[in-house]
């Protein structure tokens, strides 16, 4: 058995090793942008700065970081038979259910066609891009409209609480694995009868599972939910706190699905994909999906497994998952603000028809997208802002961790495990996004 460990480990290395040379080698991608903004100093530069930033945030928590301080992230598992925080008045929860249910109608009785139809651009652009910023903002707030749960409300009156000791930690990453595969590796996302099928296959799963295991349980364990609940520990205001052990797998595919979308758009993924279309296209972006994510979870792992070894505690990986929270949701937002900066301007025009009925019942139709935003300076530079900030989060929320199952100098050394996972993220960015747009 030791055997096979040390060896899984040396071919866990070298997998990972070798997505990421291929990562950072491929020829530069786009960050959504239309001929982007100029980038306020060469490429490689910055990859070098922002490494920088995050050396120095290492030694200066080597001086003055003895001890944990940031007890938000500490993330205590509930203890059995406690009661769960209650949720928001069901009355919330159910324009939730109308909206959902609006959204829904529009993808069915609308055009088939993504210009046409207002469903997609919402579901794919407002709810998906802009939730993160939301939470970061005003916390878990999923919470507040999950149309899953309050149908459950509505229909669940069992007086005891369904046993949820058997429940899967990550279905919550299922959920959102799912999610990114239709609108990465899907041949044909915008199309709003796909996008019924998958939201109605979405919801009788969801539904299923909060009927199995209740719809407390639910409003942290559906994939939105979760997501929110996760991000929402970075917001100002702590809610609901997520299941620990469901972090590291929801945030390693969410992080995985913006860093494959990254390079889908460059040449070298072009390529690869060549003249195939339909589901055979489909097919290759699931395999490289799967494959970057891959590498995602071979990058975490590793600095688990150094943090295992430096303090001589086992099984830290759902301990220490919270480190990723920062630096994935600066990835995901870096990378699509642009886009839902652009495409927003387009939902706010189609808001007046929008399932192409020629209406124009708030005056915006005739409304065309100010592309000059994603030419600004200013853009560049909240995104680096965004970048370095998250990562360096990243190695701080480890750093903190750590020091609860470890002493000073094992934290030290999975932090700066820690800072090398962060610095190759960070330069990946820089160069196969930002170069490109």
């Amino acid at each position: 058995m030791p055997f096979l460990r040390a060896t899984a480990g040396r071919l866990l290395l070298a997998v990972t090793g070798l997505g990421a040379w291929l990562l950072l080698s491929a020829p530069p991608a786009g960050a959504h942008t239309a001929q982007g903004g100029s980038l306020p100093a060469p490429p490689w530069l910055l990859a070098y700065a922002g490494v920088a930033v995050l050396l120095i945030t290492a030694l200066v928590l080597r001086s003055t970081w003895p001890r944990p301080r940031l007890t938000r992230f500490a993330l205590e598992p509930e203890p059995p038979g406690g009661s769960p925080r209650p949720l928001p008045p069901l009355a919330v929860g159910l324009l939730g259910v109308v909206l959902f249910a609006t959204v829904y109608a529009a993808a069915i009785v609308g055009p088939d066609q993504y210009a046409a139809n207002i469903a997609p651009n919402l579901v794919m652009i407002v709810w998906w891009l802009g939730l993160p910023i939301v939470c970061v903002l005003l916390g878990d707030v999923v919470r507040w409209i999950n149309p899953f749960t309050a149908v459950l409300r509505l229909v669940d009156h069992r007086t005891e609480r369904p046993s949820t000791d058997a429940a899967p930690a990550w279905l919550p990453a299922a959920f959102i694995a799912s999610f990114g595969w239709y609108f990465l590796a899907y041949h044909s996302p915008g199309s709003p009868r796909a996008l019924a099928v998958y939201l109605g296959a979405y919801s009788v799963v969801a539904l299923a599972a909060g009927w199995r295991w209740g719809h407390q349980w639910l409003a942290t364990h559906e994939g939105f939910g979760g997501l929110s609940s996760t991000v929402g520990l970075l917001a100002p205001r702590r809610g609901a706190a997520p299941d620990r052990a469901a972090i590291a797998p929801l945030m390693v595919v969410w992080l995985g699905g913006a860093t494959f979308d990254a390079l889908s758009t460059s040449s070298w993924w072009v390529d690869v994909l060549g003249t195939h279309r339909g589901w055979a296209r489909t097919l290759l972006d699931s395999v490289g999906l799967l494959w970057v994510t891959a590498i995602v979870a071979g990058g975490y792992l590793l600095v688990v497994r150094f943090a295992e070894r430096s303090t001589g505690r086992p099984a830290l990986a759902a301990v220490l998952a919270v480190a990723l929270v920062p630096m994935a949701t600066a990835w995901f937002i870096a990378h699509y603000f642009t886009l839902l900066l652009l495409e927003s301007q387009n939902t706010y025009a189609a808001l007046s028809d929008p399932i192409s009925r020629g209406w124009n019942l708030f005056g915006t139709i005739n409304r065309t997208i100010d592309y000059s935003w994603a030419k600004s300076r200013w853009l560049r530079w909240l995104q680096l802002l965004v970048l370095v900030a998250g990562h360096a989060g990243a190695v701080v929320v480890l750093h903190d961790r750590v020091l609860t199952v470890g002493s000073r100098r094992a934290g030290m050394r999975a932090t700066w495990a820690m800072t090398g996972l962060a610095g190759a993220s960070l330069v990946a960015f820089t160069l196969l996004v930002l170069k490109g747009a």
